[in-house]
């Protein structure tokens, strides 16, 4: 199948909410638009969950052939202001998945164990059942594995948690976070970086860390790195205060634009300051108590937070239905294509006479 086709179903899938290959493929023999998107060609539900899950790398390098092409035809301008944001995607495990040392172990040991198969049962079931105890040990193995990781974040917590760590044997990766309203839920922390003129997603990264603060830095290296953009202001909320970050991106020439935290912190009159002299984080201190410096960072919500809504409200992407980071990554990275696509629609940035230029093999 044609990956142009199959990135136009997924794209039409999320502009109508969308976002379960099962989901679409329901449609494709319900919906009419689908049946004149095929075109008569048969798409089944794994063929559009194996392109969504193997082309996270065809997806990020989208993002930017998206930008050099729109800067190109002159429809957006070089991003020189960029916001950065996260949020939790509630990911495809349940509360109940997450399990001690003990049961891990229990659970690998019950599927390592060859049991007798039902007498009559056809090659095809004892072939299914054979990947299912595979499935299972590699799942309880990964989940085993990834408990040092828990106990260093129990350790870590505020407060000093207590008990045994635990990870999920339907999702080894995901982790236990603190979501938007209140509750703690197995999710994924899914970062993004757009511009804040053209609204155009740049780039996306999706992390098991809870805390955005260590998000920051990688973001901005990666963006230089692969994009190629030195941007001159970098927008982010209060979540991704980290003093060493800041004056890393100060002494680079990039100016951040955050809410100062409490009183204590601010610059001192006097020309007096807190902690080292010369402290380049000291001048976003002083710049985020300028009326200036609060009208640039006003202009985060309406890039960032817009950009979330977009994805989780209007796309669908509340939860996800792959398992696994990487897996998780290519998700929202196609929620970020099918965003751009459909801003570059909305505001009319190329000439549909002229072809999808963007979809090119």
């Amino acid at each position: 199948v044609d990956p142009r086709l199959l990135l136009a179903l997924w794209v039409y899938g999320q502009m109508e909410g969308l976002s379960s290959a099962h989901a679409i493929a329901a449609r494709l023999r319900t919906d009419v638009a689908y049946w004149w998107l095929c075109g008569g060609v048969n798409v089944s539900a794994h063929t559009l969950s194996s392109f969504m899950t193997r082309s996270g790398p065809a997806f990020r390098a989208l993002l930017g052939k998206m930008l050099d092409e729109l800067c190109s035809r002159g429809a957006v301008h070089r991003p020189r202001r960029l916001a950065q944001d996260g949020t939790r995607v509630r990911a495809s495990a349940g509360a109940a998945s997450f399990h001690r040392k003990a049961t891990l172990q229990k659970r690998a040991a019950v599927a390592a164990a060859v049991g007798p198969c039902q007498q009559g049962a056809s090659t095809k079931a004892r072939a299914a059942r054979k990947r299912a105890r595979a499935d299972l040990q590699a799942r309880a193995a990964l989940a085993l594995a990834a408990l040092p990781a828990a106990a260093r974040r129990k350790q870590r917590a505020k407060g000093g948690a207590h008990g045994e760590p635990r990870a999920s044997l339907t999702d080894p990766q995901a982790q236990v976070m603190r979501m938007p309203d209140g509750g703690f839920r197995p999710a994924y922390n899914a970062q993004a970086v757009s511009d804040v003129e053209s609204r155009l997603a740049l780039a996306g990264r999706v992390t098991d860390e809870g805390a955005d603060a260590a998000q920051l830095l990688p973001m901005v290296q990666w963006v230089a790195r692969v994009l190629g953009l030195r941007p001159d202001a970098w927008l982010v909320d209060g979540a991704y205060r980290n003093l060493k970050a800041f004056s890393a991106l100060e002494s680079q020439g990039i100016r951040v634009f955050s809410p100062l935290p409490a009183r204590k912190n601010l610059l001192l009159p006097e020309g007096r300051r807190r902690g080292q002299r010369g402290d380049p984080s000291n001048a976003w201190r002083a710049r985020m108590q300028t009326p200036a410096g609060k009208r640039t960072y006003a202009q985060r919500a309406p890039t960032a937070e817009l950009l979330n809504a977009q994805v989780k409200e209007r796309q669908g992407l509340r939860r996800l239905h792959v398992r696994g980071r990487k897996r998780a990554e290519a998700a929202w990275l196609l929620a970020l294509v099918a965003h751009n696509l459909l801003l570059a629609i909305a505001q009319g940035w190329f000439d549909e006479s002229e072809g999808s230029f963007l979809l090119t093999p």
